[in-house]
């Protein structure tokens, strides 16, 4: 209850702020990622935009969007994956957040476009109003539940877990329809300490947010903040090993903010993977 309280107190603090710290949406980073993994030898690598934890309503917005949709857009994915908090609360949101499902599909992946939930996502009543605006945006949210793609004539087992903190997140039951035991594996969790539990199964790579990198870090204290299963792995690609399997974990700082609308040495960031 306390702790409720405090970020009650920290939020409506926070939302007056907006309008002082709001940042173009040219603010961000642009990472570029090379792993290998693939079974196969392609004449181009399997190409990932890794976006999340935008948390539109508190400050991020529909510019903000149309620019970071430019942007994926440049990079040609084959596969664009959104790992949670869309909106910071949905039912707080003022305005018709339907309004966002023509900007949404002008998403561009030749493969597709996948989402997992996040926290936020599913810390209100209506995270059915989240379903269907992606399902209205063409895009799939993998529920702990997966399926296979197809990329140049390889199967690429793709899943994504529901959120770990406010709902029933099981990576087992995301894997159960992956009858290929040998092919590449990559899982969506939005909350990357889960990570610890997921290396335990035939998954090569995670792909989380959550974190946003500490939003505020400071040089040698490093993130003072950091939320409940976004402690441990705070932002960036690590190799984690479970006996002889070695999984990637890659953690998104997030293109939002939520509670405060500061970033200090945290840049909103969209990574491009490319996996060979």
């Amino acid at each position: 209850m306390l702790k409720t309280l405090m970020f009650e107190i920290i939020d409506r603090f926070g939302k007056s702020l907006v309008p002082y710290f709001h940042r173009a949406p040219s603010h961000v980073q642009m990472n570029e990622l090379n792993l290998k993994g693939l079974k196969s030898t392609h004449d181009a690598p399997l190409s990932i935009v890794h976006i999340s934890d935008l948390h539109i309503g508190f400050q991020y917005d529909y510019d903000d969007l149309i620019t970071h949709i430019q942007y994926i857009n440049a990079l040609n994915p084959h596969i664009v994956v959104i790992t949670g908090d869309l909106f910071d609360n949905i039912a707080k949101y003022k305005g018709d957040p339907k309004q966002y499902i023509p900007l949404l599909k002008t998403i561009q992946a030749s493969l597709g476009t996948y989402f997992a939930y996040g926290n936020h996502d599913q810390r209100n009543p209506l995270t059915h109003d989240i379903a269907a605006i992606l399902r209205d945006s063409n895009i799939e949210v993998l529920t702990n539940t997966g399926q296979f793609i197809h990329y140049d004539g390889e199967q690429i087992y793709l899943c994504g877990t529901d959120d770990i903190i406010n709902a029933s997140g099981n990576i087992q039951q995301a894997l159960k329809n992956k009858q290929n035991k040998q092919c590449y594996t990559i899982a969506l969790v939005h909350e990357p300490d889960y990570a610890d539990f997921v290396k335990k199964f035939d998954v090569d790579l995670q792909l989380s947010g959550h974190s946003h990198g500490g939003q505020i870090y400071i040089p040698i204290i490093g993130a003072p903040i950091r939320p409940s299963l976004g402690r441990k792995y705070l932002k960036g690609l690590y190799r984690l090993k479970y006996r002889r399997h070695v999984m990637y974990l890659h953690v998104s700082r997030g293109l939002g903010t939520t509670h405060l609308p500061i970033r200090f040495l945290s840049k909103p960031q969209i990574t491009k993977i490319n996996i060979k």
